[in-house]
């Protein structure tokens, strides 16, 4: 069976949600995040249409389905009925201007919330407040999941 899974990334500017079908698990999912530091700008600018379409460009190598572009939610009202994790992707930071938009410098953090608890709850999304089981640096998610041997 899949471990299926959101991302949502974030940088106070856009929100876009990802959907992994199968290897969800923090186990597998975080260490995966590094493929996607090599199609993305360099740090310490982040902005998530970038971000996001790097994690699709870094994951789409094994072909179709698996990571696929699910939205822009504004809360959490677009995450999948049977998801088990949902991963949030956000910068922690100084707020730059460059052009017209926004961005900001500083080291990306990933937020761990186990969606089990909410499958089909009937939860209203736009009140629903999850807190993450666990916080890491983006640089330190390879690391962060494989080392626990599971959560």
């Amino acid at each position: 069976m899949s471990t299926r899974s959101n991302i949502i990334v974030d940088d106070g500017y856009r929100r876009i949600q990802l959907y992994r079908h199968y290897d969800g698990f923090p186990d597998d999912l975080l260490p995966d995040l590094e493929q996607a530091l090599l199609y993305a700008w360099p740090w310490p600018r982040f902005e998530a249409a970038d971000f996001a379409a790097a994690i699709v460009r870094a994951w789409k190598g094994e072909g179709g389905g698996n990571i696929t572009v699910d939205g822009s939610p504004k809360d959490w009202e677009l995450i999948h009925a049977d998801v088990e994790w949902v991963y949030l992707i956000r910068p922690q930071g100084e707020k730059m201007k460059e052009g017209v938009q926004p961005f900001y410098a500083g080291d990306p953090i990933v937020e761990v919330y186990d969606w089990r608890d909410f499958w089909f709850s009937g939860v209203d999304p736009h009140k629903v407040k999850p807190q993450p089981i666990k916080r890491v640096k983006l640089l330190e998610a390879k690391m962060a999941g494989r080392k626990d041997g599971g959560l």
